[in-house]
């Protein structure tokens, strides 16, 4: 049974955006320190591993609460701008982040036509955001290394996302 895509965004859905951008802006920036922490005591592998995928909560998050076209790329975009607001590290590179992180995201749920948004969409939702993550790393802070190290880099930065992004899709079905 085919399941009608409801396309237009309600004030509720409106609401849920609001509160998912607020609530993942101050994780986001809450999460920064806990990086660099880990960033010095385990190295960039272990690093990317353990937090790069908080970053890429937002968006599966929204997308398994609103269940609509674009749903993740906005939680993800407005998370990071909410975050931008706040005075941190990355300053207005954060919302280019999001931006990026909300597009790679939200094609997970483009590729099941908006007709899925479980577990496993919310990992490869997650997962997705890595690649826009080492691409801009690379571009704005020029973190590069051999084809290995960054392969692995990605490799952290992928698993980190689909374990966070499963996260989010398990706490967007709990509070539907």
């Amino acid at each position: 049974m085919s399941e009608r895509i409801p396309k237009r965004y309600t004030g509720v859905d409106y609401a849920l955006l609001g509160v998912v951008a607020v609530a993942f802006g101050i994780v986001f920036f809450a999460a920064w320190p806990v990086y660099y922490a880990v960033k010095a005591v385990g190295g960039p592998v272990l690093a990317k591993l353990l937090t790069y995928g908080i970053w890429f909560m937002a968006a599966p998050l929204a997308a398994s609460l609103i269940r609509k076209p674009l749903s993740g790329f906005l939680g993800e975009t407005l998370a990071a701008l909410i975050e931008t607001i706040i005075p941190n590290a990355g300053g207005v590179t954060n919302l280019i982040y999001g931006l990026a992180q909300g597009a790679a995201s939200e094609i997970a749920y483009l590729l099941f036509k908006y007709r899925k948004w479980g577990v496993a969409q919310g990992a490869l939702s997650g997962a997705l955001a890595a690649f826009p993550a080492l691409a801009l790393d690379a571009l704005l802070w020029g973190d590069i290394a051999t084809p290995e190290v960054m392969a692995i880099w990605l490799a952290g930065a992928l698993v980190s996302g689909a374990i966070y992004g499963s996260v989010a899709a398990l706490i967007g079905k709990s509070l539907r």
